[in-house]
């Protein structure tokens, strides 16, 4: 049986949520610049690239499938800068 590693990540910003860049023509800094993670690690979800948070990454496909499943509720906290109305706090409700 093969075992299967977790890790919790502060993504910083400007950090594309994945490990492979399927787009050769641009230079993105990707998670696997952190830390030599193991092979096959992959982010659960993501965060865009010009955000920064906790990410959780799995070893393991099927915890990845289930975590971002509806089966689990997810909550999420926002901290913007500037002033915002009520049109983008509509828009931050609807994802």
């Amino acid at each position: 049986m093969k075992t299967h590693q977790h890790f919790i990540l502060h993504k910083p910003y400007g950090y594309l949520s994945q490990f492979v860049n399927n787009q050769t023509k641009r230079k993105k800094k990707m998670l696997g610049e952190l830390y030599d993670f193991p092979e096959g690690t992959m982010a659960v979800g993501r965060l865009d690239v010009n955000s920064e948070g906790l990410l959780l990454l799995t070893t393991n496909g099927k915890v990845s499938e289930y975590i971002r499943s509806k089966k689990v509720e997810k909550e999420y906290c926002v901290q913007v800068d500037g002033v915002i109305t009520q049109k983008e706090i509509d828009l931050l409700k609807k994802g």
